[in-house]
C-alpha cells in the first residue's frame, strides 16, 4: 500500500505538469450480477501492450495478458479471468467504497480511481449505482483537456461510454460580439469540464454528472481580457441530459466585476438591488438582460445612505446585469433572479 501511495503522488505530479494525460480505466460496475472493470486507451486510442500489467483492489489482484487495440474497450470480469482470455487472478469490488489501481509491467501506477470521492474528476468518482456504473470522460479540446468520472445508468461493457450530461449554449460580448480564445468551464461537485473556442459563439461542455454547476468564461475582445461567472446557475440530470445557458461576457456597458474606488455601491439581495450613495449626485440604475437589452430603469435622484430597489414581479427568472450611474461614476453587478 505504501508503494501505491508513493505512485499516486508521482502520477499526481506528472498530471499537474503535463497538459495531456493518457488514461486506461474507462468504466466500473459494482453490481453483483456483473462486476467488471473496462479498459480503454484515451484520449489518443493508441495500442497498449498490457501483458504483465496488474489490476488491483484492496481485496483482489489479477495480472493481464492482453494487448489493448486501438479504439478497443476491454472488459475484465470473473468470467474473462476464469477463461484466461484477458489474464488471470481475481477481481472483487466493494459496492460502497473501493479503490482500483492499474500498474504497468514495471510496477508503476498507470491509472487509478477511488469511489466515492468528491468533487469528481481524474481518479475521483461518485458512488456507483446498482444497477449502473461509473464511466470516465477524457477528451482533449482546442487548448484544454476534460476528464471526469460520472454515473452511467445504462452500463456499456465493451462499448463507448455514454449517458454523460451536457451544458451548451452561445457565448458573445455584450453587443453580440464574437470573442477570441474563449474558455468555458462548468464546475461542480460532480465534475469540472471545459470547452475552448477560437472564433465561434456556440459551445458544448460534455462529460458531466448530474448536479448543479457554476459556469465561467474567460475570453479576449480586441486584445483585452474579460471574464464572466454564473455561480450555480445550471443544473443537469442523468442519462444524457442537456441544459443550456447563453452567456454574455460584459465587454461594453456592463462588466462582471466592479472597478475599484467607484460609487455608488451596488449589491444584490434576492430580487432586490441595494444601493449606497454619498449624496453628491443623482443616481440612475439600468437593468440589462443577458443579450444586452435594457429591461428596467430606475431614477433614484440624489440621496445619502442606502436605498432598496425591488425588482419587478414580472421579471422572468434568469441572469441580469445592473449598471448604477452617479455622475461620472459607475458600479456594475450581476443579478441572478430565481
Amino acid at each position: 500500500m505504501f508503494r501505491l501511495l508513493a505512485c499516486l503522488f508521482f502520477v499526481a505530479a506528472v498530471v499537474a505538469a503535463n497538459p495531456f494525460v493518457l488514461t486506461v480505466l474507462s468504466e466500473v460496475s459494482v453490481d453483483s450480477s456483473h462486476q467488471f472493470v473496462e479498459l480503454h486507451g484515451g484520449p489518443d486510442n493508441q495500442p497498449i501492450d498490457l501483458n504483465g500489467w496488474q489490476l488491483l483492489t484492496p481485496a483482489s489482484a489479477c495480472t493481464l495478458t492482453h494487448e489493448l487495440q486501438s479504439s478497443e474497450y476491454l472488459v475484465i470480469d470473473s468470467e474473462a479471468l476464469a477463461l484466461g482470455v484477458v489474464g488471470h487472478g481475481v477481481l472483487r469490488l466493494d459496492p460502497l467504497r473501493d479503490s482500483v489501481f492499474l500498474l504497468d509491467d514495471t510496477g508503476r501506477l498507470a491509472d487509478w480511481v477511488c469511489y466515492p470521492s468528491y468533487p469528481t474528476g481524474h481518479g475521483k468518482a461518485p458512488l456507483p449505482p446498482i444497477p449502473g456504473s461509473i464511466a470516465f470522460w477524457n477528451e482533449v479540446g482546442a487548448w484544454d483537456q476534460s476528464m471526469n468520472w460520472y454515473i452511467d445508468l445504462t452500463p456499456t461493457p465493451g462499448s463507448e461510454n455514454d449517458d454523460h450530461s451536457i451544458i451548451g449554449g452561445a457565448v458573445t460580448g455584450t453587443d453580440g460580439d464574437t470573442l477570441d480564445e474563449v474558455t468555458v468551464v462548468a464546475s461542480g461537485v460532480n465534475g469540472r469540464c471545459y470547452c475552448g473556442l477560437a472564433k465561434a459563439t456556440d459551445y458544448t461542455i460534455d462529460g458531466l454528472g448530474a448536479g448543479k454547476y457554476e459556469v465561467s468564461v474567460d475570453a479576449y475582445h480586441q486584445g483585452q481580457p474579460y471574464q464572466a461567472t454564473y455561480p450555480e446557475s445550471v443544473s443537469v440530470g442523468y442519462a444524457g441530459s442537456t441544459s443550456g445557458i447563453n452567456i454574455v461576457v460584459p465587454t461594453a456597458c456592463v462588466a462582471e466585476m466592479p472597478s475599484v474606488h467607484i460609487a455608488p455601491i451596488l449589491r444584490v439581495s434576492g430580487r432586490a438591488l441595494l444601493l449606497s450613495s454619498d449624496g453628491t449626485a443623482p443616481v440612475e440604475v439600468q437593468l440589462y438582460s443577458q443579450v444586452g437589452s435594457r429591461v428596467s430603469a430606475f431614477d433614484l435622484g440624489t440621496f445619502a445612505g442606502e436605498k432598496r430597489i425591488e425588482l419587478p414581479s414580472t421579471l422572468a427568472p434568469g441572469i441580469y446585469f445592473a449598471l448604477a450611474q452617479m455622475g461620472a461614476k459607475q458600479t456594475r453587478s450581476k443579478a441572478v433572479v430565481w
